[in-house]
């Protein structure tokens, strides 16, 4: 190819592009905005999780409302005639909670467990029942591998508080608070 004075521009033009795809990609590396973002929220009773207590007597005894959200008392305040739970023993109180899921996602997992603001080494303690009365022992996860949690669907669970032979090596509960925490996932 001769050079010529249209040739030279024509290959001027084709670097002077090639550069600017090469040199001005319009990327960026950090971006600042501002949006708004409504968030509410509802009492365990009307949440997209709803806690309530089963309506059986364990969860009349067991179970009460205060402002909104479930409290599980099972030192013995609630009932007003007992103490507390047995020390050296295993405890089983089916038909507690009844967990309903009100999102409009279907539940993978459902993770139930209680923890102690004092002593972190409760594991073993306390289990889960899944069903109304009786039902699968469990540990912390609530198994939905049967269809998972659809939405508007419920799983009742109940309490094993083992003082026997546990894990922990406790006879008795440690003193401080108690809290039960509840994770569920959706896929």
């Amino acid at each position: 190819m001769r050079l010529t004075r249209r040739n030279a521009l024509i290959g001027l033009g084709t670097v002077a592009a090639g550069a600017g795809v090469v040199g001005g990609s319009g990327a960026f590396t950090q971006v600042e905005a501002e949006r708004t973002v409504n968030i509410s929220t509802a009492g365990d009773g009307s949440a997209a999780l709803t806690l309530e207590g089963t309506g059986s007597s364990h969860a009349n005894e067991y179970v009460s409302t205060s402002s909104g959200t479930i409290q599980l008392d099972l030192d013995g305040t609630s009932s007003g005639s007992t103490s507390g739970l047995n020390k050296n023993a295993k405890t089983t109180i089916d038909n507690l909670v009844k967990i309903t899921n009100n999102g409009s996602q279907d539940l993978t997992k459902l993770n139930v467990e209680i923890t102690n603001d004092a002593d972190n080494s409760i594991g073993g303690i306390f289990k889960f029942t899944k069903g109304p009365s009786g039902g699968t022992t469990l540990g912390n996860n609530v198994d939905l591998s049967d269809g998972g949690l659809s939405s508007g669907s419920s799983v009742v669970f109940g309490l094993i508080i083992n003082l026997l032979n546990n894990s922990a090596g406790k006879s008795d509960l440690p003193s401080g608070g108690y809290t039960l925490n509840i994770t569920a996932k959706t896929s």
